[in-house]
């Protein structure tokens, strides 16, 4: 038998019982008052006639009685089924119809048509919320969805028994939840197999699909493996084979707290010489910057006391190991003072004419390049690499505007011209062996703009993302926002054309700041054998040189901005340079003490609406919650804390809780 109901735009507004309270008698009563006429008319006249009639009588109490039993059964499906209609329609927030096929048994549905608005039914986690919100207006059983038609908005649930697990292992539980969690993201036509095990608890799986088109964006990949995780105990990655419509899904490895910078160099006609060694992945596999390749240049995105800045420290000294050339833009002013007299980097510019004069020698030097490559017949490989480090580039950039209004006059640029030489440097010196690490606490559009942007095939971020910082720096929102907060060096690496993943990065100790025995020994590791690059300084035109600048210039000028432009670098002969400023020893802190900076203060959120990247109290310490998930009732938070604990928290659907959200700024 079956039922349908339809929704009106009153009944989605309307609560169950309400609707269901009409003044309208049920079918039923009409029936069973009709059959009740007609027995006592019948036996009236046979009490006037013969008596044989009682026996039509009988048969007339029986019919009406069945007639009446079907009637009232007809009406309770019909009110548990709008019961259930409107209960799921106040879950998906639209308009919903229900068609319901019952069991021969009438005690539950067998199957039921759902369809919705098709604008509606679009998206991913579209079937696992229909078959979760069936499951609650339909207990104690469950749904899978057995067909969906997407462009109608229309949806087969297949009713399943709950059957009782007294019987199963926390692996069978888990190995039938993984079955359950494919088919509702990727389809009932999916098989599940290739099953692993670690220690008795489940490790790993592969699905088999037919939705390899669909599959095709790294967006979309990104965002169901993020489902996939959030639906399953622990956490999880997935890696999609398109090739043969596969998805292999593993149980996320422990990453170490702390990983020192490999000591070991590769020989200088080996392939990984120019593979700068970045982090540690999951599964023990080391990531490099291959500066030959596609990712010639490198963006590296992370707040205070996150590890951006130890991980530059660790490019320069590595290319310094390599006896490339290096330079290094410091806003700052402090954080490179320990690399001044490193062998083989040749300047550490801390004021802004110097770094407006080093970025204008490394363009002639590009220009130069080109030149004999063209005129000279020079070879890319006759040159030697280049390394320049500009980091905390909103701190210059910003810098650099200030000091640009006060030197500049009528008639010249608005915009200091350093930017476009950056600009140049980043679409063309890769071809002449110059190459860019640019650090940065956040890739704002405002003065990081997409062409520059796009130009950095080399993606890091240390820390925890913001939304928009993962929209900026990987094409996804999802991406680096579950890194726990306070873990340093702890971060998110995109090598190449490969997914982004979560690392930790390498540890390389500031050799100004080193007291350990263990950072001493490392440094002495790292420390180059020979210096093939001494030092550097600016020599600075004279003032009769910037006047005759000048009067040749044919354009609107000033002494500042001609003292910059002709200045060239030299040898740096001093022996007794000035100390220093004495090593404030940090005490070895949890960054948690920055919370206050990053998030926002606490304030109540409903577990419903729980986002990985979020803090949330647990006993006492804000972690950091990894992935969120809604099942039936319940909320499933599973977090990490800026130390080694980890765990998962359940909460009520209608439950809030303190929370910190992430900060843009």
């Amino acid at each position: 038998m079956t039922i349908r109901s339809r929704p009106s735009v009153a009944a989605a507004k309307k609560t169950a019982s309400a609707q269901l309270a009409v003044s309208v008698k049920p079918a039923w009563t009409n029936t069973a008052a009709g059959w009740s006429g007609a027995v006592l008319a019948t036996g009236g006249y046979a009490a006037a006639a013969d008596p044989r009639w009682w026996l039509l009588c009988v048969g007339c109490a029986a019919a009406g009685t069945l007639h009446a039993s079907r009637a009232l059964r007809a009406d309770r499906r019909t009110e548990t089924a709008e019961t259930a209609r409107l209960a799921i329609q106040a879950t998906l927030k639209v308009p919903v119809s229900q068609k319901v096929t019952w069991d021969r048994k009438g005690k539950h549905p067998r199957r039921l048509i759902l369809t919705i608005p098709p604008e509606a039914a679009a998206g991913e986690t579209v079937p696992m919320t229909l078959t979760q919100a069936a499951a609650a207006a339909w207990p104690p059983g469950q749904f899978t969805v057995a067909s969906a038609t997407i462009p109608a908005g229309r949806f087969i649930l297949a009713y399943r028994d709950p059957t009782p697990e007294p019987d199963k292992t926390d692996l069978d539980r888990a190995t039938e939840r993984a079955k359950d969690v494919a088919t509702q993201i990727y389809g009932s036509a999916v098989t599940v197999d290739s099953w692993s095990t670690d220690q008795g608890k489940l490790d790993g799986f592969t699905i088999h699909h037919q939705r390899g088109a669909h599959l095709s964006s790294p967006n979309i990949q990104l965002r169901l493996a993020a489902v996939t995780s959030a639906m399953m105990p622990g956490q999880w990655r997935s890696d999609f084979d398109l090739e043969h419509d596969t998805i292999t899904v593993t149980r996320r490895r422990p990453l170490p707290s702390v990983a020192a910078r490999p000591v070991a160099l590769p020989a200088p006609d080996s392939p990984d010489w120019e593979k700068i060694p970045q982090a540690v992945d999951e599964d023990g596999n080391t990531c490099y910057w291959d500066i030959s390749g596609v990712m010639a240049h490198q963006l590296k995105a992370g707040r205070t006391r996150t590890g951006k800045t130890v991980s530059m420290i660790g490019d320069a000294v590595e290319a310094a190991r390599r006896d490339w050339r290096v330079f290094i833009i410091d806003p700052k002013r402090i954080e490179y003072l320990g690399l001044r007299e490193w062998p083989n980097i040749e300047m550490v510019a801390t004021t802004v004419p110097d770094q407006v004069a080093l970025i204008h020698w490394l363009w002639a030097l590009m220009e130069d390049r080109y030149r004999r490559i063209e005129e000279e017949g020079a070879r890319e490989t006759d040159f030697t690499r280049v390394l320049v480090l500009i980091d905390e580039y909103r701190q210059f950039y910003g810098n650099t505007k200030n000091w640009w209004s006060t030197i500049k006059v009528s008639g010249m640029p608005g915009e200091c011209p350093v930017f476009g030489w950056i600009g140049s440097l980043l679409r063309m010196a890769a071809a002449c062996r110059i190459h860019v690490d640019l650090g940065t606490q956040r890739p704002d559009a405002e003065f990081l703009g997409g062409e520059i942007r796009d130009n950095f095939s080399g993606r890091a971020a240390t820390g925890p993302l913001s939304s928009d910082g993962a929209r900026m720096m990987f094409g996804s929102e999802h991406v680096g926002v579950g890194i726990p907060f306070g873990k340093r060096g702890r971060g998110t690496y995109l090598s190449g054309e490969s997914t982004p993943k979560e690392v930790q990065f390498f540890y390389t100790p500031d050799p100004r700041k080193a007291r350990s025995p263990q950072d001493l020994k490392l440094l002495e590791q790292l420390r180059p054998a020979t210096t093939t690059w001494t030092k550097k300084k600016f020599v600075w035109p004279t003032d009769k040189q910037i006047a005759k600048a000048m009067a040749s210039a044919g354009k609107k000028t000033s002494p500042q901005w001609e003292r910059i432009l002709g200045a060239d670098l030299a040898a740096d002969t001093e022996t007794a340079r000035p100390a220093p400023p004495p090593v404030v020893e940090e005490p070895d802190e949890d960054p948690v003490c920055d919370i206050d900076r990053f998030y926002s203060p606490p304030h109540p959120v409903a577990a419903t609406e729980l986002t990985a990247g979020m803090l949330i109290d647990i006993d006492g310490d804000w972690v950091t919650i990894a992935e969120s998930s809604v099942d039936g009732e319940q909320v499933i938070v599973d977090w990490e804390s800026a130390g080694d604990d980890s765990g998962t928290l359940m909460l009520g659907a209608g439950e809030a809780t303190a929370t910190r959200t992430p900060l843009d700024g």
